[in-house]
């Protein structure tokens, strides 16, 4: 039975491996740094947001970091980052059991929208996504990296 809740503080070092574990399966290089940061900023309500994880036998299983931001146009809009389950325990309804945790935030939040991105080789996320009532927007994301 998978439980899934808020991080914590002492989950910290758990979070971090797993958000480094989806960006190695995306093809992108962990940052420790990045992630470190970007955790705290969520763990001290740097930002609002929410980051959940997900556990089986008080061991954490699955992640999923958002952040609120606010739009003019689409309103209080929730931007899921990272969202990974162990690669082992998928197809366990684990990543199932996050997402419904991360709507029901949503609502709590008075969210109007979450957003979040699925790479264009990754199929298996993006079927996920639809089956939980997610659609293309049909919008291009374009971005622009600092160096440093």
């Amino acid at each position: 039975m998978v439980l899934v809740e808020r991080a914590a503080p002492p989950d910290r070092l758990d979070v971090e491996r797993l958000i480094a574990a989806y960006h190695a399966s995306e093809g992108v290089r962990p940052r420790p740094e990045r992630i470190s940061w970007a955790v705290q900023q969520i763990l001290t309500n740097r930002v609002g947001g929410t980051l959940l994880v997900a556990r089986e036998k008080r061991i954490v299983v699955g992640v999923a970091l958002a952040v609120y931001q606010p739009s003019a146009e689409l309103g209080r809009v929730l931007v899921l980052n990272d969202f990974f389950v162990e690669p082992t325990l998928r197809r366990r309804g684990i990543g199932r059991a996050i997402a419904v945790k991360l709507l029901e935030e949503a609502k709590a939040m008075h969210i109007d929208q979450i957003d979040l991105e699925v790479l264009p080789t990754n199929a298996a996320a993006a079927a996920f996504w639809k089956a939980m009532g997610f659609r293309n927007t049909g919008r291009t994301v374009y971005s622009r990296a600092f160096p440093g």
